[in-house]
């Protein structure tokens, strides 16, 4: 998806700005859990393990890789999100997981 903005609230976390981003661009995505436990499985069709066992879904904020969840990581006015998809646990996007 090309780069977008996105209206939230103050406090709105990183799960709940790509939702958003998602439904106003027609854009399919899928997540399980909520909160520190929320995982994004797929985005526009593309999901984890499709690429081989490390690949998945990593986000960055502000040019960095927070180490917390998407469902937790609470944003500011400002932020800008950054979402890759990974082939080797992050390592190939510069968000290695911890």
């Amino acid at each position: 998806m090309k780069e977008t903005s996105v209206s939230f609230q103050d406090g709105a976390t990183v799960l709940e700005v790509l939702k958003l981003a998602a439904k106003a661009n027609k854009l399919q995505m899928e997540y399980q859990g909520k909160g520190a436990y929320a995982y994004v499985q797929g985005i526009d069709n593309l999901y984890e393990f499709d690429h081989g066992p490390k690949s998945g879904w990593v986000y960055k904020v502000n040019g960095q890789a927070p180490s917390e969840g998407a469902g937790a990581y609470k944003l500011q006015a400002g932020d800008r999100i950054e979402w890759f998809y990974t082939l080797d646990l992050g390592e190939d996007v510069g968000t290695k997981m911890k």
